[in-house]
């Protein structure tokens, strides 16, 4: 494992050379949120800075369904087990074993790995609900109920709506050498949608599911908005 830090946001890492997977842990005032849990060897991590902090775990929050960000709540849970953990409401759907489509939603298949085992989900979000000091902006296209967590210092854990690894990308844009996110991907429209929300948000920090944090992100986001959809539609702007 690998951790960074950027200000009181912690990036711990998976296999950061060869697939790296990411969890956050976001230190507030009085507590810690910790944010996707793909793997069960976060929980030590997890452990580890609640003693150096001395702060307890408030809440679990997940970006979205795919199993290389939920397959460790399982060992969270045993750990942590008075720490609700959320899910957006649509993608706790997939969780049920609903893949159907809404009329309003991109029709293609919903994509990726999702876990064979129920997990212990305590609560469901939508977007625009405020969760202690995080704003939750959906940004649906990796899955359907896929979501952003701002904070209020500018941070913005995107999970898959874009990758960092190889190169900046938004989630269906296929890098060579990582291309699984893209893979995963259920509607590259959609996800280029969402990436200009997140375009539009005025960020110190961006931090993804795969591949490093990026420091004042706005311009290289705004570029690589611009060149995902000449690639999807040629539209230039």
């Amino acid at each position: 494992m690998k951790q960074s830090i950027f200000k009181n946001l912690r990036q711990i890492t998976f296999m950061p050379i060869i697939f790296p997977v990411n969890c956050y842990v976001y230190e507030t005032k009085n507590s810690l949120i910790v944010i996707d849990m793909g793997m069960k060897g976060f929980v030590k991590e997890i452990e580890e800075i609640k003693r150096a902090t001395n702060k307890p775990v408030e809440m679990l929050l997940l970006t979205h369904a795919h199993g290389d960000h939920i397959n460790g709540i399982p060992q969270f849970k045993k750990s942590f087990p008075e720490v609700p953990i959320g899910i957006s409401k649509r993608d706790y759907r997939l969780l049920k074993g609903d893949f159907s489509l809404d009329t309003d939603e991109m029709p293609g298949k919903i994509k990726g790995g999702y876990p064979k085992v129920e997990m212990p989900i305590d609560f469901t979000f939508d977007d625009g609900e405020q969760l202690a000091d995080i704003l939750v902006i959906a940004t649906p296209g990796h899955t359907p109920g896929s979501v952003t967590f701002l904070t209020p210092e500018g941070f913005a854990i995107a999970g898959d709506a874009f990758q960092s690894r190889g190169r900046l990308a938004v989630s269906g844009d296929r890098v060579n050498s990582f291309p699984f996110p893209a893979f995963a991907t259920w509607s590259k429209e959609t996800a280029l949608n969402s990436a200009k929300k997140i375009q539009h948000l005025d960020l110190q920090l961006l931090a993804v599911g795969h591949g490093d944090m990026l420091e004042n992100p706005d311009k290289a986001i705004e570029q690589t908005v611009k060149e995902f959809e000449v690639k999807i539609n040629g539209k230039k702007n």
